[in-house]
C-alpha cells in the first residue's frame, strides 16, 4: 500500500462560517475524517504547515510548502495537498519550477464548498487526489471536479462554480471516471536530476493593457527587476507606449509579453505591433498560462 504524506494548508475545503464570513478551520486529519474509504486506498501521514486562506498566500508561504515536500521526498511516495482555490494554480505553477524533475506525484486540490456543506465537491476532490497521487504520474498537477490537469497549464476560470478550472492549450492529463478509476493519458516526461530551486525573485509585476493606459504608469515599473505585460489578442505593444516601454527594457527591466486572450497565446510575429516589441527587446511568452509565466520568471528559467 502506498504511503501519502498529506500537507493541509487551509482554504475554502477546510473553512467554517465565521460571524465575518467563511474562514479556514479544519485540520487536515479532521478533513479526513469525511473520506473513511481512504484507508483502503493507501497509508496517510498528515502535516499541517499553515492555515490560510488562499489569497494571503505569497512566495514565500509556497516555498515553505515546497520545502516540506522536498525534505520528505524519499519517505513517501507521494504528496497531496490541500488548497485554496482562489491561487492554486499560482501554486501548482510554480512547484513545477521549484521541484524540477521531482519524480513522484505531487497533486494539489481544494474545493468550491467547505468539506461537509451540502453538495460540497470537497469529499470527491480529496479522494481524487490520493487516487492519482498513488499513480505513477512523475509531476506536479491538480486534481479537480474529475480532472487531473497539469501544474503548468491550471487555471480558475469560474468564481462560484463547482467545475472551476481548465486546462488551458492543452488537454487535461487525466480523468478520474465515476466508478473511481484514474485514467492518465499524458504523463509529465521523466528526465534529469531532482532539484530544488532556492532562489526564487518574487520582484516581478503583472500589469494588464487598457486601450487608454496612462504611460506614466509604465515608468513606474522600472523599480522591478521584471515586468509581464498582458496585451491583446496575439500581443504587442501600442504604438503610443513604445517609447516608454523601450526605456523600461534600456533601464535594465526585463519585460515580457503574454496575451489576455485565455486560450491561444502570444505570437509577436503575427503583426507589426508585435514584431517591433520584439525588436525593442521583449520577450514573448508563448502559450504559457499567465500563472505559469509567472513562475518561470520568478525561477529565472526566461
Amino acid at each position: 500500500m502506498k504511503h501519502i504524506l498529506m500537507l493541509a494548508t487551509g482554504g475554502t475545503i477546510a473553512c467554517r462560517q465565521t460571524g465575518h464570513g467563511l474562514a479556514p478551520a479544519l485540520t487536515g486529519e479532521e478533513l479526513l475524517e469525511f473520506i473513511p474509504e481512504l484507508k483502503h486506498i493507501c497509508k496517510v501521514t498528515v502535516l499541517n504547515p499553515m492555515s490560510v486562506d488562499s489569497t494571503d498566500m505569497t512566495a514565500e508561504h509556497r516555498l515553505r510548502i515546497a520545502r516540506v515536500i522536498w525534505d520528505n521526498r524519499d519517505g513517501y511516495d507521494g504528496f497531496v495537498i490541500t488548497h485554496g482555490t482562489d491561487t492554486l494554480a499560482y501554486t501548482a505553477a510554480l512547484f513545477s519550477h521549484v521541484l524540477r524533475a521531482f519524480g513522484k506525484p505531487v497533486i494539489l486540490t481544494g474545493a468550491q464548498r467547505p468539506m461537509g456543506a451540502e453538495e460540497s465537491d470537497a469529499e470527491g476532490n480529496l479522494l481524487g487526489a490520493f487516487r492519482v497521487a498513488c499513480e505513477d504520474y512523475p509531476g506536479v498537477a491538480a486534481v479537480v471536479h474529475g480532472q487531473v490537469i497539469r501544474g503548468t497549464r491550471i487555471v480558475k476560470v469560474d468564481s462560484r462554480g463547482i467545475s472551476a478550472f481548465r486546462s488551458i492549450n492543452a488537454p487535461a492529463d487525466g480523468i478520474i471516471n465515476n466508478m473511481g478509476k484514474v485514467i492518465i493519458n499524458h504523463r509529465p516526461e521523466r528526465g534529469g536530476e531532482p532539484e530544488f530551486v532556492e532562489n526564487v525573485d518574487a520582484s516581478v509585476v503583472l500589469m494588464k493593457l487598457t486601450p487608454d493606459l496612462d504611460p506614466t504608469i509604465i515608468d513606474f515599473l522600472g523599480r522591478y527587476n521584471k515586468v509581464i505585460i498582458e496585451g491583446f489578442g496575439s500581443g504587442g505593444v501600442p504604438t503610443r507606449l513604445e517609447k516608454v516601454v523601450q526605456k523600461l527594457i534600456l533601464s535594465g527591466t526585463r519585460v515580457y509579453l503574454t496575451t489576455q486572450c485565455l486560450s491561444g497565446g502570444a505570437d509577436l510575429h503575427k503583426y507589426k505591433v508585435g514584431r517591433r516589441a520584439e525588436a525593442m527587446g521583449a520577450v514573448c511568452l508563448g502559450d504559457r498560462t499567465t500563472e505559469d509565466a509567472l513562475a518561470a520568471v520568478m525561477c529565472g528559467e526566461l
